[in-house]
């Protein structure tokens, strides 16, 4: 029910723009991609195929994107999950826009479907209607619904990992279940690549059963770990190889440090910026053609030597700058009540601290704070994925100190009744 609502609610929203070609930015980037291994052509831009840019033509708000010209090349900058995800509708519906959007609509709907349930969890049934409704009235989840980009994948991923580890809490670990975590936590990293440091939360699975009836602290961590590697694993291969360089998770995190961490990132209080400058003058110098995997992949090391060159120079900075990009996810921003969501979440999560589940997501939160601590901000996006459970821990809170409050009342007014 939650889920169809859900569901109905995204794409509804979204019915006017269907079939509309995806929005500038990073979605023209993941189409791209996806033409081109829906195409055979492997992962990687062909900024002038004719037929990629056919849809765009002629529309004033896609200039930028029509002036791009390349040949074929390999890329390592974007990670594999919403591409792979999106070639395979694109192979099944002869690239149909309106087919993603739908598909993504499905992935919010199932964060949401799941946020209920953990809400039920902890505040009982009627904290799931709750949640779902207040979720509905979430803007940016609805935004994220339709467009070409990361956060419905990553926001369902996030959700489903909290309410695995909710569900196995409660019951008792086994080896499969900890495999299905990692798959989930793998899954997670090929969405985004902020998420790789959520692979050490495999180091709090907790002990699970043995074939000879023992129990083993190290079986369920390796597994967990093991399975999350096993599926994240073949795309680091894939980069070492491409890049010629050791650069697993591609080339994302090195080319934007500085904007994460030097003059540039204290200009901007931490917020991410696009960078014009740091390397870009010495490639085009020396003739390097920016639509190719070698620029891309000379320019993140560039910029990784500046970026890390000036990290080693002002501890203090880097330190201030981690406080930055945590305060630009967060800091209020006239939107009542989502400004106080965080805040909320973790009051719940101490409401909630004795109770099986509370733990794990609170390991999930700080995995996620942290990881934005170390990269840089980017207007709250980055904390979007958690967002349903934060909605979930809130609602249940409020359900249950209601329901407290309507027994206490009670309770009173059976011990001193009124007179008639």
């Amino acid at each position: 029910m939650i889920f169809a609502a859900s569901f109905a609610s995204y794409v509804s929203t979204a019915y006017g723009g269907l079939a509309a070609p995806p929005e500038s930015g990073d979605a023209h980037d993941y189409d791209a991609i996806a033409f081109n291994l829906w195409k055979g052509r492997g992962y990687g831009y062909y900024w002038s195929d004719p037929a990629y840019r056919a849809p765009y033509e002629g529309r004033v708000r896609y200039r930028s994107l029509l002036s791009r010209q390349s040949d074929y090349y390999p890329t390592a900058y974007r990670p594999p999950a919403l591409p792979i995800v999106l070639s395979v509708i694109y192979a099944a519906t002869d690239r149909n826009f309106a087919a993603w959007r739908i598909v993504n609509a499905g992935f919010m709907a199932g964060a949401v479907t799941l946020a209920a349930a953990i809400a039920v969890h902890f505040g009982g049934l009627l904290a799931a209607p709750l949640c779902a409704l207040v979720l509905l009235q979430h803007q940016q989840l609805t935004r994220y619904s339709y467009v070409f980009m990361t956060e419905g994948i990553a926001a369902f991923l996030v959700t489903l990992l909290g309410y695995l580890w909710i569900r196995n809490t409660t019951r008792d670990w086994t080896v499969r279940k900890a495999a299905v975590c990692g798959i989930v936590l793998g899954a997670l990293m090929a969405s985004r690549s902020i998420f790789v440091l959520w692979v050490s939360l495999a180091v709090f699975i907790p002990a699970v059963g043995t074939a000879s009836g023992g129990r083993s602290r190290l079986l369920g961590k390796a597994v967990c770990g093991v399975c999350a590697l096993l599926v994240i694993g073949p795309w680091w291969a894939r980069n070492i190889v491409v890049t010629g360089a050791f650069m697993p998770t591609g080339t994302q995190a090195s080319l934007n440090l500085p904007s994460g961490f030097g003059p540039r990132a204290l200009k901007y209080d931490g917020m991410w910026r696009s960078n014009p400058g740091d390397g870009v003058e010495q490639l085009a110098a020396e003739g390097v053609n920016p639509f190719s995997i070698e620029y891309e992949v000379r320019l993140a090391k560039i910029r990784s030597a500046i970026a890390l060159e000036w990290m080693r120079q002002n501890p203090a900075d880097v330190l201030r700058l981690m406080v930055l990009h945590v305060w630009q996810e967060v800091r209020p921003r006239g939107r009542f009540p989502w400004d106080w969501l965080l805040p909320a979440g973790l009051v719940a999560l101490l409401f909630f601290w004795k109770r099986p589940g509370a733990g794990p997501l609170a390991l999930m939160l700080a995995a996620q704070i942290l990881s934005v601590a170390l990269t840089w901000g980017a207007g709250g996006r980055f904390m979007v994925p958690v967002h349903p459970i934060l909605v979930a821990l809130v609602c249940a809170m409020a359900v249950t100190a209601a329901a407290g409050a309507g027994r206490t009342g009670l309770t009173r007014l059976q011990r001193h009744p009124q007179p008639a």
